[in-house]
């Protein structure tokens, strides 16, 4: 079943067009890659399913309905909820109150008591639980971008906007990002995924589609993009075998 249906999303900015007649699917529990050079559009594309950034032209439907126009706070609480590269946590809050926020003004609007708690449930699914009390500040590179996934997950999202969540991790951190990544395809969400790094893409997208300029250049199975000529010259910059990444 399609949940996300993106036909035509153009986004300009004054005389420069981002986004140029971007077309993207994504069906429930379904796990899809998002890649492309430097300035190609993809975060501008998530920005645009989110809502913080108004399309100039095309539409979006989620779950069978346009929300082409949806302001981003209904976007949420239909069930789309978003991480950023840069970690934003509210500085002041300790960790668990960070996630309760997020609980409190997502989908079901949680009461503070009841909010902690379910923090608390969010924290250890991502392997934080035992940060909760801590100071956001306190917190290392591979914690913050943990606590950003925990933050968009305790809005109970159907749709899960991840970008480049494992930036700068090390391996061992990476590896248990993709682990986590994994199991929320499991648990049923879908996942739209920009990640740089090519193992991670194509180890867990079971679809991907690459942005060149602004404008779909390919889709498909991860091995089939990933070999794909015009892939290969606008983005990788050689021949990959993407088992050998």
């Amino acid at each position: 079943m399609t949940l996300l249906h993106c036909t035509d999303v153009t986004k300009r900015f004054g005389g420069v067009t981002a986004l140029d007649g971007v077309g993207l699917e994504v069906s429930a529990g379904e796990i899809v890659g998002l890649v492309g050079p430097n300035g190609s559009g993809k975060t501008t594309l998530l920005s645009s399913i989110a809502g913080s950034l108004p399309v100039t032209a095309g539409t979006i439907t989620f779950a069978g309905k346009d929300i082409t126009r949806t302001p981003p706070h209904r976007r949420a609480h239909a069930g789309i909820s978003r991480t950023f590269q840069v970690p934003r946590p509210l500085e002041s809050f300790t960790v668990a109150e960070n996630v309760a926020t997020a609980c409190m003004f997502g989908r079901h609007a949680l009461a503070r008591t009841t909010a902690l708690e379910r923090a608390v449930s969010v924290l250890d699914r991502v392997g934080l639980a035992g940060h909760a009390e801590r100071a956001t500040a306190a917190l290392t590179l591979h914690e913050r971008k943990f606590l950003e996934i925990a933050r968009a997950l305790a809005l109970d999202p159907q749709l899960i906007l991840l970008d480049e969540v494992l930036g700068g991790l090390n391996p061992a951190e990476a590896t248990a990002g993709m682990e986590l990544i994994a199991s929320l395809r499991d648990a049923g969400m879908a996942v739209i995924y920009i990640e740089h790094n090519v193992k991670a893409v194509s180890t867990l997208a079971d679809r991907m589609y690459v942005l060149s300029q602004g404008r779909n250049l390919a889709s498909g199975a991860p091995a089939e993009v990933l070999n794909d000529p015009k892939v290969i010259s606008a983005y990788l910059g050689g021949a990959v075998d993407a088992r050998s990444q």
